[in-house]
């Protein structure tokens, strides 16, 4: 069996490691949007935290429907 080139290994490693990095950009800021929209929307502590956990039921939805999917 043929190895891979170290430096064609190098260059493969870096550019997975950069598109990891930018989707994970992406992710967070996306969640911070829509944080942001949450805070500014609601103004007393009960609305607050009924929308977060709408906000928070979203998120372990689209975990699961990621799980399903590995």
């Amino acid at each position: 069996m043929q190895q891979l080139d170290p430096t064609l290994l190098k260059k493969i490693k870096a550019k997975v490691e950069e598109e990891l990095t930018k989707r994970e950009m992406e992710t967070v800021q996306y969640w911070l949007g829509e944080l942001n929209k949450v805070y500014a929307k609601h103004k007393d502590i009960a609305t607050l935290q009924n929308a977060l956990r709408e906000l928070m039921q979203r998120m372990q939805n689209r975990i699961k429907v990621l799980k399903e999917n590995l």
